[in-house]
């Protein structure tokens, strides 16, 4: 089904999982620390230039990313013979739906703060939009964060497989 996947060795289609995870969780952890960051520092400039960078890394390493992780997840379950119809997986399918879900919505806002941010860069303040816009931009990091983090403990334990 994927002719240049499909004739690469395991141990390079694993490798390309474990880099593409980590990838994922780095990108996401280095966004959400840099936002956070900025915005405590109340610098529209600053905030500007760092909602316009995680966007960019959204773009270029997060949505890549989000493609390579399931295709080269199903090609190793299919190499180790892992069952599709198990509840192990249904469980991680389901995790990885549920954060990539928190995720679009959480690119939606950042689009959003990118442009407030923008268009406010010369200002001394940000309008009170952008504070409740961020706290919801901070509440969809935490619950594709936390969707990330049950998928890495369900990839380390397999329970039920």
């Amino acid at each position: 089904q994927f002719p240049i996947l499909g004739t690469m060795s395991p141990e390079l289609i694993r490798l390309l999982h474990v880099v593409s995870s980590a990838l994922m969780f780095g990108v996401g952890v280095g966004a959400f620390w840099f936002m956070v960051t900025t915005v405590r520092s109340a610098n529209p400039a600053a905030i500007a230039v760092t909602t316009r960078n995680a966007v960019r890394a959204e773009w270029f390493i997060a949505a890549p990313v989000a493609v390579i992780q399931p295709t080269t997840g199903y090609l190793l379950m299919l190499q180790l013979g892992y069952p599709l119809q198990s509840l192990w997986f249904y469980a991680v399918a389901g995790l990885y739906i549920v954060a990539g879900m928190f995720w679009v919505y959480l690119v939606k806002a950042e689009l959003k703060l990118r442009d407030i941010a923008a268009d406010h860069s010369g200002s001394l303040a940000l309008p009170d939009e952008f504070g409740g816009l961020f706290r919801r931009w901070t509440l969809l990091a935490a619950g594709s964060f936390a969707g990330v983090l049950a998928i890495f403990w369900l990839m380390v334990f397999r329970p039920g497989l």
